[in-house]
């Protein structure tokens, strides 16, 4: 594999084999991967945030906490972390505390980002910790981003000196994380994605990842915005163009992820993902899935009024899995193409044995 192997539209648990197998054999498994909210506020007001319901009171974790919490992830087997959410996670005073603890107690640790918070000085005591640092942009312009994004025009400006100082870090520290750039393809943005892919291939980040868009069940501020043959089309064109011209920087269209938003159906029945990702929200309430906050039925504990051991292997996840397994009605209540569409089908496959499977 190169270095632009990123695997950004399928999945990653062909690595976690061993995993699996515990899972089929009926076993309560740790996550592997546990997103972590560290506020729930935000200093930008983008037209397609899927958490905007989830912003009207300014909560954040406790540091000290959450340290804790994360040795104990750790400890029980969860691999990765990622410091994202319901609002910006930069806001959070404790971040940096929180990425080193990370780290310290061996987690893989990243962060998503909008960016226009870092400063050289934040970058410095984060980056030397972070696997990979994402930059939510999603304009190659100040005018586009300041209507995607629900800033001044000069906002564009200082996210792209953030991202600089970040490259300049990494650079110069000798860290090894990867530095990516994502744009969420909707309406407003499209008629600036071949700028901003020169303009982050000359400033030669990582990646720049063309996501499709997803409406979130509870979002406020809906968006109609599909994807049609015409649409894919024209942005895989794009993307074509420019594949060479900046030999550093990996132009990612997540294709395939597109293409299932454009049919609006998902190509499983059952959530079998549950038992290997989490969240955790800005209140502390750990959930089997993300797109279900505020729902009891996916909130198994509390990471200040319960010991990590209750919350990952106690009875209200175990029952929390088996409701995703069994009763969850995908079709229905889940967004489509949901971020674990692609384990869900792999697991499915799994769950639905053949006759014969010895003759391989």
């Amino acid at each position: 594999m190169s270095k632009h192997d990123y695997l950004m539209d399928g999945h990653k648990l062909l690595w976690h084999l061993d995993r699996v197998s515990a899972w089929q054999a009926g076993e309560l498994v740790a996550p592997i991967y546990v997103e972590i909210s560290p506020v729930s506020y935000c200093n930008h007001r983008c037209q397609f945030c899927g958490l905007d319901f989830a912003q009207a009171e300014r909560i954040s974790l406790d540091t000290a906490e959450t340290c804790h919490s994360l040795k104990e992830m750790a400890r029980f087997g969860v691999k990765s972390v990622m410091f994202a959410g319901e609002g910006e996670p930069l806001l959070h005073p404790g971040l940096p505390e929180m990425v080193a603890a990370a780290k310290e107690s061996g987690l893989d640790v990243s962060i998503t980002t909008n960016g226009s918070l870092g400063t050289q000085e934040i970058w410095q005591s984060i980056i030397p910790h972070l696997s990979w640092l994402r930059f939510s942009v999603d304009a190659g312009s100040p005018e586009v981003y300041a209507r995607v994004h629900g800033v001044g025009l000069a906002a564009y400006e200082k996210t792209l000196e953030s991202i600089r100082q970040a490259l300049q870090v990494r650079d110069s520290s000798g860290s090894n994380c990867t530095i990516g750039v994502q744009f969420l393809l909707i309406r407003d943005n499209l008629p600036d994605l071949s700028q901003a892919i020169q303009l982050f291939g000359s400033m030669g980040v990582d990646y720049l990842s063309l996501k499709p868009y997803s409406e979130h069940p509870q979002m406020l501020n809906k968006n109609d915005f599909t994807y049609d043959a015409d649409a894919i089309a024209s942005i895989d064109t794009i993307v074509e163009r420019y594949q060479g011209i900046f030999p550093g920087t990996a132009v990612i269209f997540r294709k395939a992820a597109t293409n299932a938003y454009a049919t609006g159906s998902a190509a499983f029945n059952h959530c079998h993902a549950l038992p290997f990702w989490g969240y955790i929200s800005s209140r502390g309430d750990f959930y089997t899935c993300s797109v279900f906050l505020n729902d009891l039925r996916f909130s198994v504990g509390n990471i200040s009024q319960d010991t990590m051991q209750e919350i990952l292997f106690g009875v209200r996840r175990r029952n929390s899995v088996t409701y995703g397994s069994e009763e969850l009605a995908i079709g229905h209540e889940c967004r489509v193409n949901c971020r674990m569409a692609r384990i869900n089908e792999f697991l499915e496959l799994l769950s639905s044995q053949p006759q014969h499977v010895n003759f391989i």
